[in-house]
């Protein structure tokens, strides 16, 4: 199994980590802000949308009074869970990350989304022509791969 990555937020005000397993955001690792010093002071969550919010895979989380043992705590859900997850699962949550990036980078090429038009096409800012419905998708899918990664 591949191991569990985790990376900086860059969130200034708050010491934040985000956890991927291989190239999906699974969770978080953060300290909390406002607590009171006699609780615990990092919390933890596991869970990704879309791909993991059905059934008893839903989100879990939890406090924890050091980041050690908030670590220690999302592995181990994180080992009950992993095994449940499929492949549709991962690919769900990448379709929709590549999808929303995809999405900003038309916005900040001030490129019209084939919504915006009479026509219902557009081009991409690969110059690509795209239309409404599943060739929009598959453009990006298959041009724009791993965009928002």
């Amino acid at each position: 199994m591949p191991a569990l990555t985790r990376r900086r937020s860059d969130n200034s005000h708050q010491e934040t980590w985000h956890i991927y397993f291989e190239d999906v955001r699974i969770g978080h690792i953060g300290m909390h802000s406002g607590v009171p010093l006699h609780q615990d002071q990092w919390g933890w969550g596991l869970g990704f949308y879309p791909g993991m919010e059905k059934g008893p895979r839903g989100g879990f989380g939890g406090t924890a009074a050091t980041f050690e043992d908030a670590r220690a705590a999302f592995e181990a859900r994180w080992k009950l869970v992993e095994p449940t997850i499929t492949e549709a699962d991962y690919e769900a949550w990448r379709r929709d990350r590549d999808l929303t990036a995809w999405k900003y980078r038309m916005w900040d090429e001030h490129c019209m989304m084939p919504t915006q038009t009479q026509s219902g096409r557009s081009r991409c800012f690969c110059g690509t022509e795209i239309g409404l419905g599943s060739s929009l998708e598959e453009h990006v899918i298959t041009a724009h791969r791993g965009i928002g990664a």
